[in-house]
């Protein structure tokens, strides 16, 4: 009786001292990992990362409703599908994993201002040996059969949609952009 009672003060005093993020941290470590990495989500408070993240899951094919910033059942179940979909703990939260992996194509510039750079991919393409046609930023007829030639010869289902798995491939074969000391621009609506 006297071990528990002092387990009970040593919580409390570590409640107390430390506060309730602490206590959080050691009872739902998925949770407070995403708090640390999006911040508060607040129900019907637009949260800037959150909507980052929602505008990406749409970008890369799931269906997270909404890029609204408000993080719901669509937006979890959307990110429990990309996890499982790329071999992370399926925890519906989004932790440093999923984020890393979430962030992978903003680094190499084929997603910008979290939109696809279909320039970049049409110069991927064509550096793959597929011909996407002029490289001018639409998915016009010969960049969407590209895509799906391109699938095709990657063992991808040849459904011409520019999804993850895709952007995994193609970023594989993109055109080194160090050599002209250039990077091919986004398209600008």
């Amino acid at each position: 009786m006297f071990r528990i009672r002092n387990i009970g003060v040593c919580f409390a005093l570590c409640f107390l001292l430390t506060g309730c993020d602490s206590l959080y941290h050691m009872l739902h470590k998925e949770g407070a990992e995403e708090k640390d990495l999006i911040g508060d989500s607040v129900p019907f408070q637009k949260n800037p990362a959150i909507e980052e993240v929602q505008a990406l899951l749409s970008v890369y094919g799931y269906s997270p409703g909404k890029a609204d910033g408000v993080i719901g059942l669509q937006t979890r179940n959307a990110v429990e599908e990309f996890q499982r979909d790329n071999g992370l703990k399926e925890t519906r939260f989004v932790d440093r994993a999923t984020w890393e992996k979430l962030m992978v194509f903003k680094e190499n510039n084929l997603v910008v201002k979290n939109k696809l750079n279909i320039k970049l991919v049409q110069a991927a393409l064509k550096e793959a040996g597929f011909d996407p046609g002029v490289i001018d930023g639409k998915v016009g007829t010969k960049t969407k059969n590209a895509i799906q030639a391109f699938q095709k010869t990657s063992g991808l289902k040849a459904d011409g949609k520019i999804g993850y798995k895709t952007l995994a491939k193609l970023s594989e074969v993109l055109p080194a952009q160090e050599e002209a000391g250039r990077q091919i621009p986004e398209r600008t609506p």
